[in-house]
């Protein structure tokens, strides 16, 4: 039987070793968005405009994706429209150009496996694989709209701070019969850390603690999919993991801040 291709492989047990890794990671990024957030919302947009152009360059190595070349190119496009359409908006609605963006960076993943010379293998592989780095950009520009309130702000701290929690709790991996309890710590982990977050400014904890527990599973779900990939034993791929759980927390301060908090994100 032919063998598997990298991307349908999978690796060994995460180590604690490589969970400390992409746990830094996830310190380091939440702690630099939520700087951004905190000085200003175009520091913000520019930080996630990084982020992106990180999660480009490393996607295709950590799925093992055909085509790197292309696939990355599509992604920095596509990641960059989605933080500038968010990111140069002087006034509400905050995502009104975000639509018009995520639309031509779906085509432009569609026309680069139209323009393939490979015999486009694994095609569908690629194309949901691209489709999916965007939706994470995507749910990262979200923070953008939060960043122009000071109640929006706070919802954001609380979801970074959730994601690192959640990211320092996966340690636990390592301790016998805990492994399968790693979702309720990463639970358990974000929502403290998010009811820190509105102690200190303040606000009660209520609203708080459900959006620790939804950013804390979230971010943990998205490492716990990628860290069993084998390509995670080099670094960039465990860059891009750090990068993709902490973007990928973007939705949860925007739909609680809808659900309960209206006046946290105007427009």
């Amino acid at each position: 039987m032919p063998s598997p291709t990298p991307s349908a492989r999978v690796a060994d047990a995460p180590t604690p070793r490589l969970v400390g890794a992409v746990a830094v990671v996830v310190c380091v990024v939440a702690g630099l968005l939520a700087l951004s957030a905190v000085a200003a919302p175009w520091l913000l947009a520019a930080t996630l405009g990084a982020c992106a152009a990180v999660v480009a360059w490393g996607w295709s190595g950590t799925l093992g994706l055909p085509s790197p070349r292309g696939t990355a190119t599509v992604l920095l496009v596509g990641g960059l429209a989605l933080v500038v359409s968010v990111g140069v908006r002087q006034e509400e609605p905050w995502l009104g150009w975000a639509p018009a963006a995520l639309s031509l960076a779906m085509i432009a993943a569609f026309l680069h496996q139209i323009l393939r010379r490979d015999g486009r293998p694994r095609v569908v592989e690629s194309v949901s694989a691209v489709v999916l780095g965007l939706a994470v950009v995507g749910c990262g520009i979200l923070m953008v709209p939060a960043s122009h309130t000071a109640a929006g702000i706070g919802l954001l701290l609380g979801a970074l701070a959730a994601s690192a929690a959640s990211s320092v709790s996966d340690l636990a991996i390592g301790w016998r019969g805990v492994g399968g309890w790693l979702p309720a710590l990463a639970m358990v982990a974000g929502g403290a850390a998010s009811v820190g977050v509105a102690l200190s400014l303040g606000a009660a904890p209520e609203t708080w603690l459900l959006l620790g527990v939804a950013s804390g599973v979230l971010s943990h779900a998205m490492r716990a999919v990628l860290v069993w990939l084998p390509t995670l034993a080099h670094p960039r791929p465990r860059l891009v993991t750090g990068i993709l759980s902490v973007l990928v927390v973007g939705v949860t301060p925007y739909l609680v801040g809808l659900a309960f908090m209206p006046g946290a994100f105007p427009g």
